[in-house]
């Protein structure tokens, strides 16, 4: 079975434009000649929808159909064609009657299915999605020691205790990501809204106990079929060792677009306030109470089997007034390569990916604090390098693993650190 995308990135820029148009007027010129010879009409329209004729390619299907009606595969692909039109109606219609009848093969059944799924889905005046993962996670850094005992206090070398040094140890956590998007109009524009929510319990550092949530919610605006804009607020919530960590609240604005038929981008805005609040474990926390302005880049790009997905953002975080030592500019890049893949397990076939990730920050703040260094301000720069691995269990249901080496390198010894992470547990998707 063809499919438009990988026929039009098997072709190299080594291969002649003339020749290949010379080869699609001539398939053309000999289908018109005769057209009742199935081959040669297949041919044509595996072209036109490389080219992006899908309505050249669906003539010559059609035609196919009319000189042998008993065409399954032939069927499947005039649903394809008229779905990548947005014509829901007429795909299902081909689709459906793909599958009619006996002895039709076992993949373009599951290839129907997944199509007639998505319409409905898309169809749909209201889309909902959802993911939750929960597991174990280990950490070599967990309390989030410096390398060394050496510090730096009041501009002095110290020795820090040894109860403050690097240590291990292992969580348990769960993780839960919800979307609903409500379609307004036939034109595009959706209401979107996203929730999502974290807790971890350590075995040992009850301090860093985290709780998370966040609610992103506003609509998204239509420009074209493919491009949109999307005003939002946000806020969240987040307690540490059980205690009310901070609260922020903001807004945003994002602009999607499709990337010359190879994947999509997205860039957005967004400025939030967030309010620190002291604990027994934090009695400075307060410190950090300011707003935070972030823009960034999102990506992912697919050219043939190569996928790739990538973050460039920048921060600008400003702390109140006396306390602008934690008031910084930080800049980030970070890339995934997805390679999917299926493997035969039980009688059928399970997706895997596995995800090769890494990623660079680069943290210079406002200036020094005089607790650790009244003559040096912190600079920090962060190397993290990783992967994931998904693989399929059952229908919606796997197993992620995921291992993260993140190092931290800073003009203060205090924060120069390394932490290696291990999480793993069974996901579900809906």
């Amino acid at each position: 079975m063809w499919t438009a995308a990988p026929r039009a990135a098997a072709q190299t820029s080594a291969t002649p434009v003339a020749a290949i148009q010379y080869d699609y007027d001539a398939l053309f010129q000999q289908m018109f000649r005769d057209p009742s010879n199935l081959e040669v009409s297949f041919k044509f329209a595996e072209q036109a929808a490389a080219r992006g004729d899908y309505e050249a390619a669906i003539g010559a299907l059609e035609r196919m159909l009319f000189f042998n009606p008993n065409l399954p595969r032939v069927k499947l692909e005039l649903g394809v064609l008229y779905f990548k039109l947005g014509s829901y109606d007429l795909a299902r219609s081909y689709l459906q009657d793909a599958i009619k009848g006996s002895g039709v093969p076992d993949d373009i059944r599951a290839q129907v299915s997944a199509y007639l799924a998505e319409i409905v889905r898309r169809q749909s005046p209201y889309e909902f999605a959802g993911f939750a993962q929960f597991g174990g996670r280990w950490q070599s850094n967990a309390n989030i020691g410096p390398d060394s005992l050496l510090v730096r206090a009041i501009g002095q070398d110290a020795i820090l205790n040894n109860q403050f040094a690097r240590a291990p140890d292992w969580n348990l956590f769960e993780l839960a990501a919800l979307q609903y998007i409500h379609k307004l109009n036939k034109r595009g524009d959706t209401f979107e809204m996203t929730l999502t929510g974290y807790a971890s319990q350590q075995q040992k550092f009850k301090q860093f106990d985290l709780s998370l949530v966040e609610m992103m919610v506003g609509p998204r605006i239509a420009i074209t079929s493919d491009t949109s804009i999307k005003l939002y607020g946000i806020g969240n919530y987040v307690a540490l060792g059980s205690a009310r960590y901070f609260e922020s609240l903001g807004g945003g604005v994002s602009l999607r677009t499709p990337l010359a038929g190879f994947g999509l981008a997205e860039a957005y805005v967004e400025r939030r306030h967030r309010s620190f609040y002291d604990s027994v474990n934090f009695p400075t926390a307060s410190e950090q109470t300011g707003n935070i302005l972030t823009a960034a880049l999102n990506t992912d790009v697919r050219f043939g089997f190569v996928r790739w997905t990538t973050r460039l953002a920048f921060d600008r975080n400003e702390a109140k007034g006396l306390f602008d030592y934690n008031s910084y500019r930080r800049y980030s890049a970070d890339i995934g390569l997805p390679f999917e893949f299926s493997v035969p397990f039980a009688g059928t076939q399970r997706q895997v990916i596995i995800t090769p990730t890494a990623g660079f920050s680069d943290t210079r703040y406002d200036m020094p604090n005089f607790i650790v260094d009244p003559f040096v301000t912190r600079h920090d720069r962060e190397v993290r390098v990783g992967g994931i691995f998904d693989v399929q269990l059952y229908q919606n249901f796997g197993l992620r693993t995921q291992v993260m080496q993140t190092w931290i390198d800073s003009n203060l010894p205090n924060f120069t650190m390394k932490n290696l992470s291990v999480a793993i547990g069974p996901t579900a998707r809906f």
